[in-house]
């Protein structure tokens, strides 16, 4: 209901399903508090999804409009069951269940006490006790700021599909990848509670001039572009953020054949709150565009990987030529490219052990070559993560880092579920040598990468067609 257009349908049912987990929560024996806990996550990340996708209903041409009477009645309603919630919850060990939900109703509602229950459960996290990051072990320069060669990508927060976490756990692992010297997280407008609750932490830290946050203004409908709009999506992104001043703003449009959005650009590169620009999923042709404007660009963040090359055709040199560095995503094809795939049967498109995100890169392994060819590229880099005593993802991960005009890659991280920080430190401190990447292209030859540039076309045509 909430992806197909029936979300405030489906907020009287949540306000019931949150109710009945509430109270069964609080009764579970010991016995079964890890069962509890994982079902009043998946409500939680429930909640922020249904907020996500009322925000998107709000979308239009001139910015974002305003509730109607009846649909802030419905979540006004929805915020009262949840508030009580808490308060029948308190009594016991698992305080304020549902804190990213609540935060995020409350936020739609315009109410102030949002972020202050979002703050109350940050579990764990003892500032006093935290000391300073370690440096990444790769970095490159970007603007004033240098980074670290892999970001932490924060999509997976935005559907509970990838698995939910309480925001003490999503907190605890926040503070692991800056310990690690994983200290840059990418994350959008669109992302669910990714700001907000990045947002939160960042606050809390007690070392926040080595953090790095970049996030998105996306422009994925017909819009007449405005000083005014544009300026309040900035002035959201600082206040869901809690900063005065943007890292990295990274602008995606949609609608190529609309060239307001160099005037959207240049409203954005003006604003004093935006420290550096970047895009989003833009092709070679529409960077020139911005580039012969005049308009300073960092960065362009785009799918790059083994499977799809689509840079190496026409945008790297490009962006060596204009000092753009390339922040890349998919570059795991959304894990396939692990140890995990190895001399695996082809999977199915709707099975249990599929992520959304792999229902989406399995599509494009069908393009470049299908799956036998993959396994056969599985199999030389396995070989060669074996002789470098690494994984296959960092082998994978290593490739494109290697071309110069990749600034990171974007490694999805799903908070509080799972953590990969130490396996991605692997890919760091070595590079591929002639031999390595002499196998690797004999199989890539094999691959219609070539076809795939032609026939999809540049990076973000995808989005588009």
């Amino acid at each position: 209901m909430i992806g197909s257009g029936m979300v405030f349908d489906s907020l009287p049912l949540l306000a019931e399903l949150a109710g009945l987990v509430s109270q069964w929560s609080v009764e579970a024996n010991i016995s079964n508090a890890d069962e509890a806990l994982t079902l009043v996550s998946s409500v939680d990340g429930d909640l922020v999804q249904a907020m996500t996708a009322i925000e998107k209903t709000l979308m239009v041409s001139t910015g974002t409009r305003k509730l109607t009477q009846a649909e802030r009645q419905s979540i006004q309603n929805l915020h009262l069951r949840l508030t009580k919630s808490n308060i029948v919850d308190s009594s016991s060990s698992t305080a304020s269940p549902y804190s990213r939900g609540t935060n995020a109703v409350a936020g739609m509602l315009g109410l102030v006490e949002g972020p202050a229950i979002l703050v109350q459960d940050q579990g764990q996290l003892c500032t006093a006790q935290i000391p300073e990051p370690q440096s990444p072990s790769e970095t490159f320069k970007m603007g004033n700021s240098v980074l670290p060669r892999i970001f932490s990508g924060l999509w997976q927060l935005s559907s509970p599909a990838w698995g939910s976490a309480s925001a003490s756990k999503i907190n605890d692992q926040f503070s692991k990848h800056i310990q690690s010297g994983f200290t840059a997280f990418d994350m959008a407008d669109h992302y669910g509670d990714a700001e907000v609750i990045f947002g939160s932490f960042r606050s809390s830290f007690p070392h926040k001039h080595a953090i790095f946050a970049a996030t998105k203004l996306c422009v994925f409908q017909r819009m007449t572009v405005s000083q005014e709009a544009i300026a309040a999506n900035i002035g959201e992104r600082c206040r869901r953020l809690q900063q005065q001043k943007l890292d990295l703003l990274q602008f995606h449009w949609q609608h190529y054949d609309n060239l307001e959005y160099l005037d959207a650009l240049r409203h954005i590169v003006q604003d004093p709150r935006v420290g550096m620009v970047g895009l989003c999923n833009f092709d070679t042709t529409n960077m020139q565009r911005v580039v012969d404007e005049g308009i300073k660009i960092h960065s362009n963040q785009v799918q790059f990987s083994l499977v799809d090359s689509r840079p190496v055709e026409r945008m790297g040199t490009f962006c060596v030529q204009h000092n753009i560095k390339l922040l890349t995503y998919g570059t795991l094809c959304g894990g396939f490219l692990s140890d995990k795939w190895l001399d695996k049967p082809e999977p199915g498109l709707y099975g249990g052990d599929i992520t959304p995100s792999q229902r989406k890169y399995f599509s494009m392994i069908c393009n470049w070559g299908g799956w036998a060819l993959f396994q056969e590229l599985l199999q030389v880099l396995s070989e060669i993560a074996e002789k470098h005593k690494v994984s296959i993802s960092n082998v994978a991960t290593r490739w494109v880092l290697d071309f110069p005009y990749v600034g990171a890659v974007i490694v999805g991280a799903r908070m509080g579920v799972s953590d990969h920080s130490d396996d991605n430190t692997a890919s760091f401190g070595w590079r591929l040598n002639e031999q390595d990447q002499a196998g690797i292209e004999n199989i890539l030859q094999k691959s219609r990468r070539v076809q795939i540039f032609e026939q999809i076309g540049d990076c973000g045509a995808e989005y588009r067609s």
